[in-house]
C-alpha cells in the first residue's frame, strides 16, 4: 500500500514548473483597493517597474495573493475586510509561478469564490495552492522541490473545513512524504500577528516541529511587517516576508524582503533576504540596495546552509514501482558525477553507475509508456571537433543503465538543451528537445562569435529529427523552461531572451 500512495502523490501533486536553479519566496500580495487604483490609473506594468531587475533573472517564484476573483457583492456576510479581485488584475501575477491561497482571505467571497481564483490562475499557467490541494513538487534544474503552503489565521471558524491547518497532523505527514522524493522541502506558511515582527511561542513550535518532520526551509506571512530569521537545527526560518505588494500606508508595512534561495548542483542550499520597499506616498515596491537592512538576517542564513544531494523522482521502469535516483560528486579533483538509486525511505544507494562528466539530468517520457527514460548532458571528447564539449545521451533505468542514444551535439556545438512541450499538447505526441547551440559549426570552431540558435527536435525512437530553428542575437549559456516559454539564460543568471514553445512545434 505504501508504494501505491506514493505513486499516487507523484501523480496528484507533480507538477513541473521550471528549470531554473533559483527560488524566490515573496510576501504578501493584494490586488484590491489601492493596488486595483494603481492599476486602473497607471497600468498593470507600473506594479513592476522598481522591481524589474529582480523579474529579470531567473528564478521560481512563489507568492502569497490576499483575496478571491470575483464581485463585491459575492463577500461573505461575516467578513468585516473582503478583498474582491477583479479579473482584468490578473496578469498582475503572471510573474509569479505559484501563488499561495492559504490564508485568512481566500474565502473572503466563499469556497466558491477560491474555486474561481484557483481556476483563473491556471488558466494563466500558475500553480495554485489552496484547500487540500496545498502541497506541490516543483522540478528544478538541481532536483524535485517540494512546496507546502498552510495558514494558520483565519477570518471565521467555519472557514476550518476548508483549509488545512498549518499545526494539523497531515501537515507533518506530508513534509515527511515529501522528503521521500525531493531534494529539498519548503513549508510556505500564513502566521503570526499583525505589525508584530517577533515570533510567537506557537510559531517558534509549529518551525521546530516542521524541520523536525523533515522542512529545510521554512518561510512566513500574514504580519505585513518582515519578522526576524534563525537557524533551527542547521535550516533557515524567515517568520516574516513582509509585504511585497500592498496597499497599507503605515511606515513598517512598507519595507518588505524577498528570500532568494539557491539549491547547487553540489547539494548545499543557501539563502539571502533582498530588500523592497515602497515610498510613503505609493504602494509600488522598490529595490533597496545592499545596505545594512538585513544585514545580520543574512549573516544568520548564510551560517544556516543545509546540504541535500539533488534528487528525481518518478517511474522508471516497467513494474511501475517509484524510484529515486540522485547525483553523487565522484572524490576526484575530475567532475564526476555517480547516477544512484536510493532506497524508498532514506538516502541509502542500492545501485549506482560508474562515474560519468554529468552536466544534467531530466527525467522524460520519451515514448509515452508511463515510463520515464532520462536524459543526461555531458562533458565528452569526440572525434567530430576533436574537445570535449557537452554531449547529449538518452538512457534507459530499466534493469540498469542503458544507453538509447549515445551523445552527440545534434546539428551544432552544444550549449544546453531541455525537454519541454507546450501545455495542453497532445500526450501521444513526443516532447520537445530544444537545444540551444553557439553560431558556429562543428568543423569551423569560433567560440568568440556571437549569437544563439535554438533548435527544437523530436525523438523517433532511434534518434532525433529536426523541427525548427530560431537565431538569436545574444549569446546564452543555459536554458530554462517556465510555463509555456522557454527561456535563455546568461552567466550572470539573467534573462536574455525567451520564446513560447508552440513557436518551435
Amino acid at each position: 500500500m505504501k508504494s501505491i500512495g506514493i505513486l499516487c502523490l507523484l501523480i496528484c501533486f507533480f507538477t513541473p514548473v521550471a528549470y531554473a536553479e533559483t527560488l524566490q519566496f515573496f510576501g504578501d500580495v493584494l490586488l484590491s483597493r489601492g493596488i486595483q487604483e494603481t492599476i486602473a490609473h497607471e497600468g498593470i506594468d507600473s506594479l513592476w517597474k522598481g522591481t524589474s531587475a529582480l523579474f529579470s533573472q531567473d528564478a521560481v517564484r512563489i507568492a502569497n495573493l490576499e483575496g478571491a476573483v470575483g464581485d463585491k457583492s459575492s463577500c461573505s456576510h461575516d467578513r468585516q475586510l473582503c478583498f474582491h479581485i477583479d479579473r482584468k488584475a490578473l496578469p498582475a501575477l503572471d510573474k509569479f509561478d505559484l501563488i499561495s491561497l492559504a490564508n485568512n482571505h481566500s474565502l473572503d467571497l466563499g469556497p466558491r469564490g477560491r474555486t474561481n481564483t484557483t481556476s483563473e490562475l491556471k488558466k494563466r499557467l500558475i500553480v495554485p495552492l489552496a484547500g487540500r490541494n496545498y502541497s506541490t513538487i516543483i522540478t528544478t534544474e538541481n532536483g524535485l522541490i517540494g512546496l507546502i503552503a498552510v495558514t494558520d489565521v483565519v477570518n471565521s471558524l467555519s472557514d476550518k473545513k476548508y483549509i488545512v491547518m498549518a499545526d494539523a497532523s497531515e501537515v507533518l505527514q506530508e513534509i515527511s512524504r515529501l522528503k521521500k522524493l525531493t531534494s529539498v522541502v519548503a513549508v510556505y506558511v500564513h502566521w503570526g500577528r499583525e505589525l508584530d515582527n517577533l515570533p510567537t511561542a506557537h510559531m517558534r513550535q509549529l518551525a521546530k516541529s516542521y524541520i523536525d518532520a523533515g522542512a529545510d526551509i521554512v518561510v512566513g506571512h500574514h504580519p505585513h511587517v518582515v519578522g526576524k530569521t534563525e537557524c533551527i537545527n542547521g535550516r533557515p526560518v524567515v517568520y516574516s516576508l513582509g509585504n511585497f505588494l500592498f496597499d497599507q500606508k503605515y511606515e513598517e508595512t512598507k519595507q518588505g524582503a524577498v528570500l532568494q534561495c539557491t539549491h547547487s548542483n553540489n547539494g548545499a542550499l543557501s539563502c539571502s533576504l533582498i530588500g523592497v520597499q515602497a515610498p510613503m506616498n505609493s504602494f509600488v515596491p522598490n529595490l533597496v540596495k545592499d545596505g545594512p537592512i538585513y544585514q545580520e538576517d543574512n549573516r544568520i542564513l548564510g551560517s544556516c546552509v543545509p546540504s541535500r544531494p539533488p534528487v528525481w523522482a518518478g517511474i522508471f521502469s516497467k513494474d511501475k514501482i517509484p524510484r529515486r535516483y540522485t547525483m553523487k560528486r565522484a572524490n576526484s579533483g575530475i567532475a564526476l558525477s555517480a547516477l544512484e538509486e536510493l532506497e524508498r525511505n532514506d538516502d541509502k544507494a542500492i545501485w549506482n553507475s560508474p562515474p560519468m562528466p554529468i552536466e544534467k539530468f531530466q527525467a522524460v517520457d520519451l515514448n509515452r509508456d508511463g515510463v520515464s527514460e532520462v536524459m543526461l548532458i555531458q562533458n565528452i571528447f569526440s572525434t567530430l571537433d576533436n574537445e570535449v564539449a557537452k554531449r547529449i545521451y538518452i538512457y534507459s533505468l530499466d534493469s540498469g543503465l542503458r544507453a538509447l542514444w549515445r551523445g552527440s551535439g545534434l546539428s551544432r556545438p552544444l550549449l544546453d538543451a531541455v525537454f519541454a512541450e507546450k501545455p495542453g499538447t497532445m500526450k501521444d505526441k513526443p516532447p520537445l528537445l530544444i537545444a540551444l547551440h553557439s553560431t558556429d559549426s562543428f568543423l569551423v570552431r569560433d567560440k568568440n562569435k556571437s549569437g544563439s540558435i535554438l533548435m527544437s527536435y523530436r525523438w523517433n525512437g532511434f534518434g532525433f529529427a529536426g523541427v525548427k530553428e530560431k537565431l538569436f542575437p545574444i549569446k546564452a549559456e543555459r536554458l530554462s523552461l517556465s510555463k509555456d516559454k522557454i527561456k535563455l539564460i546568461n552567466h550572470e543568471n539573467i534573462i536574455v531572451g525567451e520564446i513560447n514553445i508552440k513557436e518551435l512545434i
